[in-house]
Protein backbone atom coordinates (compact mmCIF):
# COMPACT_ATOMS: atom_id res chain seq x y z
CA UNK A 1 0.00 0.00 0.00
CA UNK A 2 1.12 3.15 -1.03
CA UNK A 3 -0.09 6.34 1.04
CA UNK A 4 0.62 10.11 0.19
CA UNK A 5 -0.37 13.03 1.67
CA UNK A 6 -1.11 16.58 -0.36
CA UNK A 7 -1.85 20.14 1.15
CA UNK A 8 -3.98 22.54 -1.02
CA UNK A 9 -4.71 25.68 0.63
CA UNK A 10 -6.57 24.56 3.46
CA UNK A 11 -7.26 21.07 2.80
CA UNK A 12 -5.39 17.76 3.57
CA UNK A 13 -6.06 14.82 0.93
CA UNK A 14 -4.43 11.11 1.72
CA UNK A 15 -4.52 9.15 -1.17
CA UNK A 16 -3.85 5.29 -1.29
CA UNK A 17 -2.83 3.59 -4.59
CA UNK A 18 -4.01 6.96 -5.75
CA UNK A 19 -7.63 7.17 -4.65
CA UNK A 20 -8.46 9.48 -2.25
CA UNK A 21 -9.71 7.62 1.26
CA UNK A 22 -9.70 11.15 3.54
CA UNK A 23 -10.14 14.92 3.95
CA UNK A 24 -9.47 17.41 6.07
CA UNK A 25 -10.20 20.82 6.50
CA UNK A 26 -7.45 22.52 7.90
CA UNK A 27 -8.98 25.62 9.42
CA UNK A 28 -12.15 23.69 10.58
CA UNK A 29 -10.68 20.53 11.83
CA UNK A 30 -13.73 18.88 9.96
CA UNK A 31 -12.68 15.37 8.20
CA UNK A 32 -14.07 13.22 6.07
CA UNK A 33 -13.21 9.30 5.32
CA UNK A 34 -13.98 8.09 1.74
CA UNK A 35 -13.08 4.89 2.60
CA UNK A 36 -13.86 3.07 5.32
CA UNK A 37 -11.78 -0.56 4.86
CA UNK A 38 -8.06 1.32 4.00
CA UNK A 39 -8.61 3.37 6.84
CA UNK A 40 -9.38 1.73 10.51
CA UNK A 41 -7.86 0.28 13.37
CA UNK A 42 -5.36 -1.94 11.49
CA UNK A 43 -3.70 0.60 9.03
CA UNK A 44 -0.47 1.22 9.81
CA UNK A 45 -0.22 4.64 9.02
CA UNK A 46 -1.51 7.41 10.84
CA UNK A 47 -2.41 10.53 8.99
CA UNK A 48 -2.19 12.53 11.86
CA UNK A 49 1.79 11.69 12.26
CA UNK A 50 4.18 13.65 9.45
CA UNK A 51 5.82 10.61 7.71
CA UNK A 52 9.65 10.23 7.95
Amino acid sequence: MVFTKETKENELYVYMNDKLIYKKWLKTGQSKVFDIMAYDKYTLNSITEPKK
